[in-house]
């Protein structure tokens, strides 16, 4: 029975993994920043109103979701931050930044809500919980994404909430590798948990063709 309840978690985690993955690379492919002004555009939206606010609905039932942060622009369009969140051991897994039409963003924002549905959640609880789930990593030796200051930065001078989260699965760190993880990669995460958590310390499901 436990056989068979490993193999039917790690089918489910590898199909929600693989979706997440692809659509992170397509979000990120068409987040395209106008002007290659990444940094100054950046801090423009950090000034400008907020447009949304959104967390993946289930993210913590599912372990791992979006939280987006959209401003409206003087030019009338719109500057967000996506994020990536792995609130089971990674923390922010991917993160990234892209100025594009409100046409766009509606259509991206209404492409997300059927492959993942979301609500509404205050910048303040928004930005907290990004730094909770880094802090969260970071407390056994994972950094967060590459992209993850500059992408906090649409952020400005938003205080961060007092809100405290749950982070882990049954208590303990949980990893799911992704279609795009190669074997030096899990390879390099799981030695990580081993020196930080110890080997008994977290639990972790790869795909066979992936870490075989």
């Amino acid at each position: 029975m436990a056989a068979s309840q490993n193999q039917r978690l790690r089918r489910l985690a590898e199909k929600a993994s693989r979706r997440k993955t692809i659509v992170a690379e397509k979000r990120r492919a068409e987040a395209t920043v106008t002007g290659g002004h990444e940094a100054r555009q950046i801090i423009d939206s950090s000034r400008a109103p907020v447009r949304a606010c959104v967390v993946a609905e289930r993210l913590f039932a599912d372990g791992m979701g979006w939280v987006v942060l959209a401003r409206a622009l003087p030019s009338g369009q719109i500057g967000a931050s996506f994020f990536l969140v792995d609130i089971w051991c990674l923390g922010v897994k991917d993160a990234f930044f892209g100025v594009m039409s409100r046409q766009k963003f509606d259509e991206r924002m209404e492409a997300s809500r059927r492959e993942q549905p979301h609500v509404e959640i205050d910048p303040s609880v928004a930005r907290k919980l990004l730094h909770d789930a880094s802090a969260y990593a970071a407390s056994f030796g994972l950094a967060p994404s590459e992209g993850f200051t500059e992408a906090e930065a649409i952020f400005g001078d938003i205080p961060m909430a007092t809100e405290t989260f749950s982070f882990g699965k049954d208590g303990k760190r949980f990893f799911m590798s992704g279609p795009n993880d190669s074997r030096t990669r899990i390879r390099r995460i799981l030695d990580t948990l081993v020196k930080h958590a110890g080997p008994d310390g977290f639990n972790y499901v790869v795909a066979v063709d992936e870490f075989g």
